[in-house]
């Protein structure tokens, strides 16, 4: 067995001499202004009253930060913000010209794409590391995110109990939000903060146009370091911050795998109840638990192609309890990645900021066991069948000097005569405003039983290291990336996404933008080469890759990104000559339509029959706005594939996507996706299908009171056709209801 308890041991040790290096103390830093403390709350019903927010700060977004920073922001904008011990209160009145113009729609919530919106984004822990975002549109839509400057990511699937309302005017629209100190961490105490502050306003017409109170300095490479400060927040009182959400669902489902020659199974029918737990200890220690979770996907995860692909496909996470707090598990690697966890009985999850340390316990089971077998040719995903798992993950982070940080990692998963630890230390450096350096080592011990040994030739045990090394420079002309990753041949990470191993890669890329004026054609150009150099283990060359990158942004919010280029690519005891062109154009020629159109022409190796193809791929994009309550959105792909001999295949994906959204809280959802591959079976030398369709549907009915107080009732339906079928046949059809309700003693 893995000695895991040892690499704890070390680990451990490890973080507790990681907490003593502490470089820099907490900054002081002197505020930009005060956010008040008011006695009584205002009415949020979007009509910003001048007598309910007279004692609030008031704020300017004067200032153009995208796409020509430094400019005069081209409308006026005011918020004002305040708090009352136990809810921060922020209010925009938004004047526009043209109140025609204003692009406000009924959405669910995160879906404010192509809207007019305003916002504020709050670094709480003054770390310039780290921001929670509230932004709402003028109906009131909400968009929440934690941005994370570190990973350079803003994550949307984090969610937050607030408030907020939005009424049209006839000068323009207002805005007033409610943000409960209990959905915020920050550092506990009663002496007075600090915390960073920015404002923002989206204006999309002609071009996105984004404001602030201040500019986004483009020479400098982090986002929440440029902040302005605000100080408040004495003697702040979270309440009794508990959150206990129980849930219901009811679901009946039959299949049958076989049409051709099966029955339809008896319908199962099932009734469930289970209960999350949301426990702020602190304002910067919160511990999550769930007990028989529901861990069923009502978000359809949207289908990509999967021929002539030899690596298993990425899916984000979706599911609530390991979505809060996910960015305390964030490392440069992606080693915790949480779709790996199917079905558990139960989770605990312990995430927190003290100081300069920030740490992430999770524990939890799973009953059914699935990870990923790699190499540098392909993955396969491996499964233990019914046999669980026991999961511990262990993450630490400690900020040193400015904006840089120190930590170290561990990933445990273990059942019956199967194991993988992995166990590692990273750090990031930011050497100037402009220049970072990030590293990351891991070490990987595992075990695998009889049945994997033979199923897929792995040795009982596998130990290897894994090692990154990267460096970036930005600034408003220049952009440099420059990595070296180093993946050992019996590197394992079955808690995370790693679908490559036994290759060590050499990266170089250098960009150059240019920048234009305010009414210009063009807004930004930006071109970059890039050449990488991969060999495996034994030193076998891999890939030689030499690429080209052209980015323009113009008028109508028009897009084009261009990639060309070629590679030398080895696969199956034979290189190729690999040549590959792809082009991408996007417009939003008025506010209700969005259209983009994606072409990629390439010399690509047919990894089937281990020769070279001529692959054309078309992917048509289209998102159409019909008034305020329906949303289209239509993609379609396909893909011919030739050899030597004739069409390899023709390969067709389309999603289609449509949504009647009755207002901010409850809309009907209807999504159907087809998939359709045609292969001549005389050109593979292997035997395959000569067809092969799959249908999926899916029909919603959705109410939130809020982000997590929920209904949904739907039915989904799936279906496929092969060599022994002439047309379409269904083989599994659901119906389901669910039933959450966020409680807050």
């Amino acid at each position: 067995m893995v000695h895991s308890k040892t690499l704890a041991c070390k680990l451990l040790a490890l973080c507790s001499l990681l907490s003593l290096t502490s470089f820099v103390g907490a900054q002081t830093l002197e505020a930009d202004f005060s956010i008040p403390r008011v006695s009584s709350a205002p009415d949020i019903d979007g009509r910003v009253e001048a007598a309910e927010w007279a004692d609030a700060t008031r704020v300017l977004l004067d200032t153009e930060f995208e796409p020509t920073p430094g400019d005069a922001a081209r409308v006026q904008t005011e918020a004002f913000i305040m708090e009352d011990g136990e809810t921060l209160y922020v209010a925009f009145v938004a004047e526009d010209p043209d109140p025609e113009q204003i692009r406000a729609y009924y959405r669910d919530r995160d879906r404010i794409s192509g809207a007019d919106f305003v916002g504020v984004a709050l670094d709480t822990f003054n770390d310039e590391a780290r921001a929670f975002v509230f932004i709402s549109s003028p109906l009131g839509v909400q968009y929440d995110a934690i941005n994370d400057d570190l990973s350079g990511d803003e994550d949307d699937s984090w969610n937050a109990l607030w408030e907020s309302e939005g009424e049209m005017t006839s000068t323009g629209y207002r805005v007033e939000m409610a943000i409960p100190f209990r959905q915020l961490r920050f550092p506990s105490g009663e002496q007075e903060k600090i915390w960073g502050v920015r404002f923002i306003r989206d204006y999309p017409r002609e071009r996105r146009y984004r404001f602030s109170e201040s500019n986004v300095d483009k020479n400098v490479s982090c986002f929440v370091c440029q902040f302005q400060k605000a100080s408040g927040f004495a003697d702040v009182e979270p309440g009794r911050n508990i959150e206990l959400v129980p849930t219901l669902t009811a679901s009946g489902q039959r299949s049958r795998p076989a049409p051709a020659w099966g029955q339809w199974s008896d319908t199962d029918t099932q009734t469930e109840a289970g209960v999350d737990l949301r426990w702020g200890i602190n304002q910067d220690l919160y511990l999550n638990a769930t007990l028989n979770p529901d861990f069923s996907q009502v978000e359809t995860d949207e289908a990509q192609l999967e021929v002539n692909n030899t690596f298993s496909l990425y899916y984000p996470e979706k599911r609530t309890f390991f979505l809060d707090g996910a960015d305390y598990f964030n490392t440069n690697l992606n080693i915790v990645h949480t779709r790996n966890i199917a079905d558990p009985d139960y989770g605990v999850k312990l995430t927190g900021k003290s100081g300069n340390h920030s740490y992430g316990l999770m524990q939890l089971n799973d009953t059914s066991t699935s990870f990923l077998i790699p190499d540098n040719e392909r993955s396969r995903v491996a499964s233990l069948g019914d046999t669980g798992s026991e999961i511990s993950v262990l993450r630490y982070r400690q900020d040193v000097l400015e904006n840089s940080s120190i930590g170290a990692v561990m990933t445990h998963r273990e059942g019956g005569d199967y194991a993988n630890t992995v166990a590692g230390v990273d750090g990031r450096w930011r050497i100037s405003n402009r220049d970072v350096f990030s590293v990351q080592y891991l070490h990987s011990q595992s075990d695998y039983p009889g049945l994997i040994q033979a199923q897929y030739r792995q040795a009982p045990h596998l130990s290897d290291n894994t090692l990154l090394l990267d460096y970036r420079h930005n600034d408003s002309r220049w952009d440099v990336w420059a990595e070296h990753v180093n993946y050992g041949k019996d590197f394992r990470a079955d808690m995370g996404f790693i679908n490559r191993v036994d290759f060590k890669r050499n990266t170089l890329r250098v960009g150059h933008t240019w920048r234009y004026p305010a009414n210009s054609f063009f807004n930004r150009i930006r071109v970059a080469l890039d050449w990488d150099n991969t060999h495996d283990q034994a030193g076998l060359e891999l890939e030689e890759e030499l690429e080209m990158f052209v980015e323009m942004e113009g008028p109508y919010q028009s897009r084009l990104d261009g990639l060309f280029g070629g590679s030398k690519t080895y696969y199956n005891g034979f290189t190729f000559d690999e040549q590959f062109n792809q082009l991408a154009v996007s417009v939003r020629p008025n506010s209700e339509l969005y259209l983009k159109m994606t072409v990629r022409v390439e010399d690509v190796v047919d990894f089937a029959n281990t020769g070279l193809g001529h692959s054309k791929r078309y992917t048509p994009e289209l998102n159409y706005q019909l008034g305020r309550h329906l949303l289209l959105n239509l993609q379609h792909t396909l893909q011919q594939f030739d050899v030597d001999g004739g069409r390899l295949f023709t390969a067709n994906l389309s999603y289609l996507r449509s949504t009647w959204q009755f207002n901010n809280h409850s809309y009907i959802r209807f999504i159907v996706q087809y998939a359709d591959t045609e292969r001549e079976r005389s050109l593979y030398i292997r035997p395959v299908q000569s067809q092969a369709k799959e249908l999926s549907t899916q029909l919603l009915y959705s109410y939130k009171f809020n982000a997590q107080s929920v209904f949904y009732l739907g039915y989904s339906g799936a279906g496929f056709q092969d060599d022994y079928l002439n047309s379409v046949e269904p083989s599994a059809h659901a119906v389901f209801a669910k039933f959450s309700y966020a409680w807050q003693p």
